[in-house]
């Protein structure tokens, strides 16, 4: 029979781990709770807590009167983000050439907060997210050399940094004219993925990459749109819009079978308000040749459209799309047939409408 003291053996290797184990953190909080006053430390808990006077000015000078500088640079990688990202702010303000160095170390920290982007504005952030917008969009305290080596970090490992998309989408629309060879190759292998839209729903991607203007990639990014513009609704559409910005030969089939599977047979609104097919109507127009012309003629006369306005209006909302769109006048014709149709007065109220909100 085994004695007692056989089965005793786990239980102190158990204790040997958990005492190994809690020494740390047991160390940390002694430090942590040993480190600052009680004036500080009573300043802490108001900022953990989100009281409302933690924003005002005398609040933050009272914080920066009892915080050294580096006080600020440890407690802005605090492991609470309301304490991280309210003295990040402060530091980026106050000593802003400390701030890139405390944005690298917590290039990869993803807790989530809600941060103020401006006075009615609330947006829900990661920790290095919010704080990339306080060091570029709202100050602008990192040098170009320090924006390369982000950018870097973001594209070059970016199944891990999808949490900074949105700086680079900023910076891909920013460039699109001068796309930097040094990312070629990486896009690329995103596209061949069809992961862009896991970054970011807009054309910036797509746009940045067809500026390397490489004819090898024109069915590449055409298999893109392909796949793309189906994922999103018909009036506020990348694949779409991407089109009307690039409007090459080979896309225009794209436009040819989305209007086969997703407008054919079904309604859409078009009213002085709201034409919902404005963005594919301006699509086609791009294309000056036979097959435009025809498709243009199916959204004229086969189409069916409803309102919720005052009035229904298809035909004044793809004359107008064509006068503006058509410089070289090539679809004169079909502007001279929808003149005869077209409601002057519904002209004037559409074109007063897009004046006041465009």
């Amino acid at each position: 029979m085994r004695n007692a003291s056989h089965f005793a053996k786990p239980t102190g290797v158990i204790c040997n781990i958990m005492r190994t184990l809690l020494i740390p953190i047991f160390c940390l909080f002694l430090l942590t709770s040993c480190k600052y006053n009680t004036e500080q430390k009573t300043l802490l808990n108001k900022i953990e807590n989100s009281k409302n006077e933690i924003f005002e000015e005398n609040f933050k000078n009272v914080v920066i009167q009892n915080f050294t500088k580096d006080d600020l640079v440890e407690l802005s990688s605090h492991q609470d983000a309301e304490i991280a990202l309210y003295f990040y702010e402060i530091l980026v303000k106050k000593y802003p050439i400390q701030a890139y160095n405390v944005f690298l170390k917590n290039i990869n920290n993803v807790k989530k907060i809600v941060t103020s982007t401006s006075y009615d504005t609330l947006e829900e952030m990661t920790v290095s997210g919010a704080m990339l917008y306080y060091a570029t969009l709202k100050n602008n305290v990192f040098s170009q050399k320090q924006l390369d080596i982000i950018l870097d970090k973001i594209i070059l490992d970016l199944d891990n940094k999808k949490h900074l998309s949105g700086h680079l989408a900023l910076y891909l629309e920013k460039n699109k004219a001068n796309p930097n060879p040094k990312y070629y190759s990486i896009l690329k292998a995103e596209i061949q993925k069809n992961s862009p839209e896991n970054y970011f729903n807009n054309i910036t991607f797509i746009t940045y990459f067809s500026n390397y203007n490489k004819s090898e990639d024109i069915k590449l990014i055409t298999k893109y749109l392909e796949s793309s513009i189906y994922k999103e609704p018909t009036y506020f559409n990348s694949a779409i819009e991407f089109i009307n910005y690039s409007p090459k030969p080979e896309y225009f089939k794209v436009l040819e079978n989305y209007y086969n599977k997703k407008i054919n047979g079904k309604k859409f609104r078009a009213d002085d308000i709201f034409f919902e097919l404005e963005l594919f109507t301006k699509a086609v127009s791009k294309y000056k040749n036979e097959e435009g012309k025809k498709l243009l003629d199916k959204l004229i006369k086969k189409t069916s459209y409803f309102s919720e306005g005052r009035f229904l209006a298809p035909n004044e909302q793809i004359y107008l799309i064509l006068e503006n769109e058509d410089q070289t006048n090539f679809f004169s014709d079909e502007k001279r047939i929808l003149s005869k149709q077209i409601n002057k007065s519904v002209i004037d109220t559409i074109q007063n409408f897009n004046k006041r909100w465009n």
